[in-house]
């Protein structure tokens, strides 16, 4: 042998004995899909790089077997590097919240190893096709985390592709979950073809047959072309149906509304004077916005005039005549009546200076006495409609509540929980959703992450339209200041735009601090603020009248793909035991 040719075999030698130590390690193959996932995401928001992130993931599915201690754990720890990272926004309201960070990752990461084990349980042990499988896993894994403790499903796969409108028209049929479904199917695609191209067969590795071998990677492709041919006729009928969608005719002229975007910093001092400061800061952009909407788009008058999440301080007060007779109406400085006329009327005062209904953010507090002689008291977190005579015509109080945001869970059970919070007063739960009616315009209002859940807003319109009151408009009300214009206003605005998608209705979002928002029933953003800084949209809403699958059916298709990787866990415990390595 020549020393060219000793040097060429060298050489494959090295490179092969890199990638077979790269191959049997599972946390080095693991890591890799982290970071690319949480590239995909705000931040740096590269989505097109989410169609090749899960790849590493999906190999070690792929993959004949485990090599070395504890694959989980390590598969959890590459989990739980992805959510800490993507999720870095919550150590910014408090240093408290920093403790929340870390748990949060710590169970999100979680759904890496179950996806990864329930994959191999499904090729490996029931030889059900890969391809199909793994999307379905992962489609059934994100409906549970939107469910489990109490929900939570923001960074999605789906979100990365916010902005590829003509795909992501598709959530009408089965909500978000379809878009995520799709793209981890095309990476499953791109994993077996991989597989085929690079994985050795495992004798190769142990170094009982000769290195260097390779397939022949289209004869390979051309013999099995299932994966691919699957993946890209769901890519190209997807896209077709979202084309078709968006050019569907929306005409129906809609309202006039202005969002309100004041930037009060969310701080946990205590300040006598911010609440006077967080008013007029509002109330002098209210009035900017009636002047801007003489001016633009003919002199249209405003319909509404939006403020986001609790940024009305006056507040809302509410007792009964038990209270009242109680000793406890004592406590409180001048009469009772006095103080629950402060908030309508600060209500009616606002209406009449600037001339416009108004939908409000504002903290209500009721006072009521038990049975036994105990003081009640409820805060709710509120949404407002005022008419043009300042009338108070509805209220709608959050329904579902963020966890150590607005309530500590087994705080009574376990007080000192309680100390580790600046959390001071639970928040009560409302009833169901309201819907507002306002000239002739029928507005459903959420309130900060209940629209980050799917189920949750589909369930609100379904409920509604069922009392014949279908919205035209959602309108999300949100302090997103707490995150100091971070990536998570940008998370939050892309689990906006999938609601807007999937219940064909176009959105508002007024939002303390940003990100504001016009959406289009098409999930387009036809305006959007700047973060952390003063400003008005004036939206000229168009309504959509088409029907939504999802809103009719809601997660048909989600609850199948976890009832089927149900199924499968119990099929390959049932036979095979235990799950630690396959």
């Amino acid at each position: 042998m020549s020393d060219s040719a000793g040097a060429a075999s060298s050489e494959v030698d090295l490179q092969w004995g890199l990638f077979a130590c790269w191959w049997r390690g599972t946390f080095a193959m693991a890591v890799p899909g982290s970071l690319m996932m949480f590239a995909a995401l705000p931040p740096a928001a590269l989505g097109w790089l989410a169609w090749i992130a899960p790849v590493p993931w999906l190999l070690l599915i792929r993959r004949p077997r485990f090599t070395g201690r504890w694959p989980y754990l390590k598969l959890w720890l590459s989990g739980f590097l992805f959510w800490f990272l993507a999720l870095h926004w919550l150590r910014l309201p408090h240093p408290a919240t920093s403790i929340g960070w870390v748990a949060v990752a710590c169970y999100l990461g979680l759904y890496v190893p179950a996806f990864v084990a329930l994959g191999r349980q499904a090729v490996h042990r029931l030889g059900l096709p890969f391809v199909i499988i793994a999307p379905m896993i992962w489609t059934g894994l994100e409906l549970a985390r939107a469910h489990l403790l109490s929900g939570f499903l923001m960074a999605s796969l789906a979100h990365t592709q916010v902005h590829f409108i003509s795909l992501i028209q598709i959530s009408d049929l089965a909500g978000e979950y379809a878009v995520g479904f799709l793209v981890m199917l095309v990476a499953s695609a791109i994993a077996d073809m991989v597989a085929r191209k690079i994985m050795p067969p495992e004798k190769e590795l142990d170094g009982s047959k000769s290195r260097g071998q390779e397939f022949a990677f289209w004869k390979e492709c051309f013999k099995h072309g299932f994966a691919p041919a699957v993946a890209v006729i769901a890519l190209l009928v997807s896209i077709g149906y979202g084309r078709w969608r968006l050019g569907e005719s929306i005409t129906a002229t809609g309202p006039r509304v202005a969002l309100i975007q004041g930037n009060s910093l969310a701080t946990w001092k205590q300040d006598a004077k911010k609440a006077d400061r967080i008013m007029r800061e509002y109330w002098l952009l209210s009035m900017r916005a009636v002047s801007a909407a003489n001016r633009v788009g003919g002199g249209r008058p405003l319909d509404l005039v939006v403020w986001p999440e609790t940024m009305f301080r006056a507040g809302l007060l509410e007792y009964t005549q038990a209270y009242a007779d109680s000793p406890y109406a004592a406590a409180w400085e001048g009469s009772l009546s006095e103080r629950a006329a402060v908030g309508p009327e600060s209500i009616a005062n606002l209406v009449k200076t600037i001339r416009t209904p108004v939908l409000l953010g504002i903290d209500t507090l009721q006072l009521d006495v038990s049975s036994d002689g105990m003081e009640i008291q409820q805060s709710t977190n509120s949404a407002v409609l005022a008419d043009r005579s300042g009338v108070i015509m509805g209220c709608y109080d959050k329904v579902h509540l963020v966890m150590f945001g607005e309530y500590i869970p087994f705080a009574n059970q376990i007080p000192i929980l309680s100390r580790l919070t600046p959390v001071t007063l639970a928040v009560t739960p409302g009833d169901g959703p309201v819907g507002f009616e306002s000239e002739g315009i029928l507005y459903a209002p959420n309130i900060c992450y209940e629209s980050v859940l799917p189920h949750f807003i589909r369930r609100q319109v379904a409920i509604l339209s069922a009392r014949g009151q279908r919205p035209d408009v959602l309108v999300n009300l949100t302090n997103d200041a707490w995150y100091w214009g971070s990536s998570e206003l940008d998370m939050h605005l892309a689990c906006d735009v999938f609601r807007s998608v999937e219940t064909r209705t176009p959105m508002v979002v007024a939002a303390n601090g940003g990100l504001s928002a016009h959406i289009d029933s098409c999930g387009r953003i036809v305006e959007q603020s700047p973060r952390q800084v003063a400003d008005v949209i004036l939206a000229d809403i168009a309504l959509d009248r088409r029907v939504s699958l999802y809103a009719q059916w809601g997660d048909w298709f989600a609850w199948g793909c976890l009832v089927a990787t149900g199924i499968v866990a119990i099929l390959g415990i049932g036979r095979y035991g235990n799950l630690r390595r396959a």
